[in-house]
């Protein structure tokens, strides 16, 4: 046990290092553009000083599991035995929520024809639109889905909920069906997916 924990620390320590070298290459170098240096601080290195590299780095529990088990300072929106919810990092819309389930399920393809994933899928979905419903009434249209692999972000399962428009607007490619590559799925369609 002594030498696992002794190996995660030293796998988190040249994981934090490798992108402290990384990050200070891109944004101490005068060729690299204003807006590409921002991008880079978004998604490497506000996210390690938010969460910490051990949830970069895969060692240990996932960053949404910890999320769940409230181990981080993430202000949860709503919470149950069965899903916690709470505001994306980089929102997409004029409200863009993710509901999350406590247990960890890697990928919609680890859902099978079960009741008890058509329910969980169902309850979260029910979460997401009773949310937007209560903070964005105004909104004309709410959007719900989940990206497929290889195109999710983190290694488990979250329902993205939409209170439309997209800001900016060009934002929705990113929640586009993409046929046989996977892409983003509706709630619906998968729900009619795993239906038992």
């Amino acid at each position: 046990m002594m030498v696992t924990l002794r190996m995660m620390s030293h796998i988190e320590f040249k994981f934090g290092w490798k992108k402290w070298r990384s990050a200070t290459k891109v944004i101490c170098d005068r060729n690299v553009p204003t807006k590409l240096k921002g991008k880079f601080y978004r998604t490497a290195i506000r996210l390690a000083m938010l969460y910490g590299t051990r949830a970069m780095a895969g060692a240990g529990s996932c960053l949404f599991c910890q999320i769940a088990r409230s181990a981080t300072s993430t202000p949860l929106l709503h919470s149950d035995d069965k899903v916690v919810a709470f505001q994306d990092i980089n929102p997409a819309a004029l409200r863009h929520y993710l509901v999350i389930p406590i247990e960890h399920i890697s990928t919609v393809k680890d859902l099978q024809r079960r009741k008890e994933h058509y329910d969980l899928v169902n309850h979260m979905s029910s979460v997401g639109q009773d949310l937007l419903n209560r903070d964005a009434p105004e909104s004309k249209q709410y959007r719900f889905g989940f990206h497929q692999p290889p195109f999710n972000s983190v290694n488990h399962i979250h329902l993205h909920c939409f209170a439309l428009p997209f800001i900016p607007r060009w934002k929705h490619v990113k929640y586009m069906p993409l046929g046989p590559f996977g892409g983003f799925i509706e709630a619906e369609k998968l729900l009619q997916k795993i239906n038992p």
